[in-house]
């Protein structure tokens, strides 16, 4: 990555995860999934843990390096990762669930990651849009040597920039960068260019302060709008709402979504062995004319 972005970026993530970095710890990646490949193409095989339900795109990364993938409970404490090389993480917000990870759990999940000699994986994806408290301080300030950190812009400025970066633990970034180097395999130097200016001209903070706002008041009329059908699984925070349901009732609620112009994911389709059914709200992509006629259309099939 550019030297100025990444010096950017160190500034940024001490400034608002409490993460004290060099520049040269940090490398900037082509989104999240790009700095996951890229640390697991130097990782020693075994498999990696991921939450259950989780997010699909990490579950796909993991299986497209060609290592099995382990079901780790979400929301449950991780005492065992025996026989893994990650474990890959959302503390800050678990998704689709919403719950950040409680202190105790995290100093469990990184007591079992020492254990077996295995690398945690957080994925830091939408921690600065929390409405009831502060942002929640990064998993990795409590073990930099054990945990890598990837963000992203998709959610402070655009999914279509395509860029993150990675922040191995300190023994893996040679090793993350010669096998980049190997493959010419790099993120957009238009694209990184771009970010330092959004960067240093102060738009990507502003961005943030005026979409928490947004936010906020959205998650709070989607939480309303949606209580005939239920209590969502975790305190309002990023851009979605999730509304643990039956199957039946999930489906129902979705095919009044789709009626209506709307697609609102089941959580069935984010969950593998753990059986877990609902919808998964989100109220980002969409205008407020937009999010009030999806609400209108779930809130009617609640009523039927």
């Amino acid at each position: 990555g550019l030297p100025e972005l990444r010096e950017a970026l160190a500034e940024r993530l001490a400034r608002t995860r409490g993460l004290v970095l060099d520049p040269d710890e940090v490398l900037v990646t082509a989104g999240t999934t790009d700095g996951l490949r890229h640390l697991l193409g130097v990782l020693p095989p075994g498999p990696v843990g991921v939450e259950d339900p989780g997010y699909r795109a990490a579950v796909e990364t993991v299986r497209g390096t060609g290592r099995e993938v382990r079901d780790l409970p979400a929301l449950a404490p991780v005492d065992d990762l025996a026989g893994c090389a990650a474990a890959y993480v959302t503390p800050a917000h678990q998704h689709p669930l919403g719950p950040p990870m409680p202190a105790a759990h995290r100093l469990r999940l990184l007591e079992a990651a020492r254990r077996a000699d295995a690398v945690v994986v957080e994925d830091d994806y939408d921690s600065e849009f929390r409405y009831d408290v502060a942002p929640i301080p990064a998993l990795a300030a409590l073990d930099r040597d054990r945990v890598a950190y990837l963000g992203t812009t998709s959610k402070t400025v655009a999914p279509s920039l395509r860029l993150g970066w990675l922040v191995p633990p300190a023994h893996l970034v040679t090793a993350v960068c010669e096998r980049r180097a190997a493959t010419h395999d790099a993120a957009s130097w238009p694209a990184q260019r771009a970010l330092l200016s959004l960067l240093r001209d102060g738009y990507v903070d502003q961005v943030v302060r005026s979409a928490r706002r947004t936010y906020a008041e959205r998650a709070a009329r989607v939480v309303a709008a949606l209580a005939p059908l239920g209590e969502p699984a975790g305190p309002p925070a990023g851009m979605y709402v999730t509304v643990p349901l039956d199957a039946d009732r999930a489906q129902a609620a979705q095919d009044a979504a789709r009626a209506a112009g709307f697609d609102v994911p089941l959580l069935a389709d984010y969950a593998r062995g753990s059986g877990a059914t609902g919808l998964v709200v989100g109220f980002g992509g969409c205008t407020d004319a937009e999010l009030d006629r999806a609400l209108a259309a779930l809130a009617g099939a609640a009523r039927g």
